[in-house]
């Protein structure tokens, strides 16, 4: 058992199984295929996500995986990669978080809220009269596309080759690829042709300034002392994170939702708030499914002593699983109070783009709702998961089914 892939667990088993494959291993263990510890206890992911004893340059980890890469041909990548706020420490780390807060204001959200709730009504519409809606193609790739598109203000009809950049750029930043040349090759062209892209909109937005995100980010510029290569990479990875992981947690959260007996009717009926409830469905299948540092120096985690440049992979589906924290930990409670979940990451490098993505996601799930009342899954059309790599997933297609309207 212990020779099979992480990946190839995580494929095969469900949410809950594969959370308690690895918390039977302990709250921290050594995964000798993968050559990390794994961290299964809540308490040690929020010691790790707040130490300084870790750095979130993974640059070696990353070098480490392709020996048979010709490094030479993954320059942009690495180049636009190795300047993300994700990717950083303070007080690199502090500037580029800092100069995107304008951004995400209440202010700015709440200016989003008409267009997130009118493009949601328009894809629902389009299905009424079906009775079917594919949530993958027709709902849960399309909302965050829009809005993101609508943050930098990217025409419509560019937006299906950012989103498959993005996900070349998923796949590969979190090891779904078998970093082959030719792999290289792909990812490091879709990091390319963004990095052309934003270069270029800069200069747009420096001669005639917007009221989008990029230009808010050069507004700020000055201040925090960014160079015109840091602004692209913050750019690009509000959009790979913004857009794929928001996909794909919509979906976890629909499904997760629509396979547990009880929880659909529960909220057709009100019992319980869509905020408390989406807390618990991120909590149950997180499309981060893995969260990882690099050790900088000689440490401890709890009593097992850590060497440094030893990798550290922490496991959200086992740590918002951790009975310690959560009581019933598989049971899937919509009226959880304080629910401590780190789907979202913990600490100074909590998920600046989360408040986005629970909109998005609590009025896909409000328009559903309202419209479907009926809502269930298609019993001819089986859910597929997508595990783009170790650290994401979601899935390929999720058909639902409802009575259509005359």
């Amino acid at each position: 058992m212990t020779q099979v892939s992480l990946l190839t667990m995580k494929c095969t088993l469900e949410p809950a199984q594969f959370a308690q494959f690895m918390q039977d291993k302990g709250d921290i263990f050594w995964w000798e295929p993968g050559k990390f510890w794994l961290i299964t206890s809540h308490d040690y992911a929020k010691q790790i996500l707040t130490s300084d004893d870790f750095t979130c340059d993974r640059s070696s980890f990353f070098i480490s995986r392709m020996p048979n890469m010709d490094l030479s041909l993954i320059q942009d990548f690495f180049a636009v990669v190795s300047k993300m706020m994700v990717m950083s420490d303070a007080p690199q780390h502090t500037a580029r978080r800092r100069i995107c807060y304008d951004g995400f204001t209440t202010q700015t959200l709440q200016n989003l809220e008409p267009l997130i709730k009118a493009k949601i009504a328009k894809q629902l519409d389009q299905s009424l009269t079906k009775g079917q809606i594919e949530i993958v193609e027709n709902l849960a790739k399309i909302i965050p596309s829009t809005v993101l598109a609508e943050f930098f203000h990217i025409p419509e009809q560019e937006r299906p080759a950012f989103y498959e950049w993005s996900n070349n750029m998923t796949q590969f930043f979190g090891g779904a690829s078998q970093y082959r040349n030719e792999d290289g090759i792909e990812v490091n062209q879709s990091a390319a042709n963004l990095k052309h892209y934003f270069t270029g909109l800069i200069k747009k937005r420096r001669e005639q300034p917007e009221d989008d995100f990029l230009s808010i980010l050069l507004k700020n510029q000055q201040h925090f002392g960014l160079a015109d290569e840091e602004i692209v990479s913050q750019a690009i990875m509000m959009l790979v994170a913004g857009q794929v992981t928001t996909t794909d947690q919509l979906c976890n959260n629909l499904y997760t939702l629509m396979t547990t007996p009880g929880a659909l009717e529960m909220l057709q009926r009100k019992e319980a708030d869509l905020d408390d409830a989406l807390d618990e469905l991120n909590r149950l299948d997180p499309a981060v499914t893995f969260t990882f540092r690099v050790t900088k120096q000689d440490t401890f985690i709890g009593e097992q002593a850590i060497k440094a440049g030893d990798v550290i992979f922490i496991s959200n589906h086992a740590v918002n699983r951790d009975p310690r924290v959560f009581s019933e930990p598989n049971q899937c409670i919509l009226t959880r109070p304080n629910n401590r979940h780190l789907s979202y990451g913990f600490g100074g490098h909590y998920c600046l783009g989360a408040k986005l993505a629970r909109i998005e996601m609590r009025y896909c799930l409000a328009g559903l709702l309202e419209r479907f009342p009926d809502l269930h899954l298609m019993p001819d059309a089986a859910p597929k998961r997508k595990h783009h790599s170790l650290a994401f997933s979601g899935f390929e297609h999720l058909h639902l089914g409802f009575t259509p309207a005359l």
